[in-house]
Order: structure tokens, then sequence, then C-alpha cells
């Protein structure tokens, strides 16, 4: 019987370990939002000239800051209309001018105050359009969805505070798991020796 304790031990404390790491690395990847996928994606040749260029995040974003510029192979923007934001996906209307390369530069903060930002090409061919051959110039975000100062100092904090919260709660979480585990391991203890005083 004796043999038998350290055994049951490691298993109960393995399984406590195990569960814990899975909550953290989950909790750690929920915690970042980022490009998922765009329309187009990124390096696509098309041939067919797309109608808005569609990013999908990992979450939600705010709606008051999210923007993409789109600039074509002369250029010069090919933006039309609003942005339009859905939970996390961003669409932006363009109107393509002929074949060649286009540039998308997005910048978006997150529901929870954080700003991701990126760039994108794809290219068109065999639309009919004459081709241009200098590079495309990089797109500028005019309309920024960078916070004011007023602004700032109203996201950027929450954003901080977010961030120690995070922390805080993994090492709680930590914390927490840890006494189970304690717990459970005494406990099983505790059981196994009166069962064997009980036995003998």
């Amino acid at each position: 019987m004796k043999t038998s304790v350290p055994r049951i031990l490691f298993v109960a404390a393995a399984t406590v370990l195990a569960s814990l790491l899975l909550v953290l690395s989950g909790g750690t990847a929920l915690a970042h939002t980022g490009l998922q996928s765009s329309t187009p994606a990124d390096g696509e040749t098309l041939t067919a000239a797309p109608g808005a260029v569609t990013l999908t995040f990992s979450s939600a974003v705010a709606s008051e800051f999210a923007q993409i510029a789109v600039t074509g192979p002369d250029g010069e923007s090919v933006t039309s209309g609003e942005v339009t934001i859905d939970g996390a996906v961003v669409s932006q209307p363009v109107s393509t001018r002929g074949d060649g390369a286009y540039v998308v530069a997005y910048r978006v903060v997150s529901d929870d105050g954080h700003p991701v930002s990126g760039q994108l090409t794809f290219t068109l061919t065999g639309t009919g359009g004459a081709a241009t051959e200098s590079a495309p110039a990089e797109p500028t975000l005019a309309n920024t969805p960078a916070p004011t100062p007023d602004t700032e100092t109203a996201v950027s904090p929450a954003a901080d505070s977010d961030t120690d919260s995070d922390a805080g709660s993994s090492w709680g979480l930590w914390v927490l798991l840890a006494a189970v585990a304690v717990v459970l391991v005494a406990g099983t203890w505790l059981a196994l020796r009166r069962r064997s005083s009980t036995g003998g």
C-alpha cells in the first residue's frame, strides 16, 4: 500500500498542473488581438477587381478608431465610401485603378484599448486596365484612429490597467490552483493513510 501512495500523489499533482497550464496558456492567447485573415489575402494575385478590402481580427474592435487606407499602382487612394465594422470584421469599399500592386494599411483599436496596425498587399492582373510600372506609394491613414490627447488619457490607462489586471489575474490563478493542488495531494495522502491504518 505504501508504494502506491507516491504514484497516486504524482498523478493528482500532474493533473492539477496540466489544468493550470491549459488555463493559463488559453488566457494568454485570448489576451492579444491581431489580424487573423484578409480578403484579398496578403500577397494574393487577383484577376478580378475586389469591391472591398475586408480584415478579420481575433476579437472585436472599437468602431470609432478603425480605419483602412488603400493605394493603387499610381500611388493614389482607391478607397471609396466609409469603413464598416461588424464585431471583429472591418471592411473598406475600394475602387481599383487597373492592373498593378495595391497596398493596404490598417489601424484599429481593440475593445480593450490595445492598438493594432499593419499593412498587406495584393496585385491585380488581367483586368484590362493599364498596368503601372512604378511602385505603389505607402498608404496614408489621414483620419488616423490614433487617440487625441483627451482620448489617449481615456484609452491608454485603460490598456495599462487591463495589462496589469491580466498579470494580476494570472498570478492569482497560479496561487489558487497551487493551493488546490496542495489540498488535493494532502487529502489523497490522508485518505490513503487512514485506509491503510484501518486495513492494518
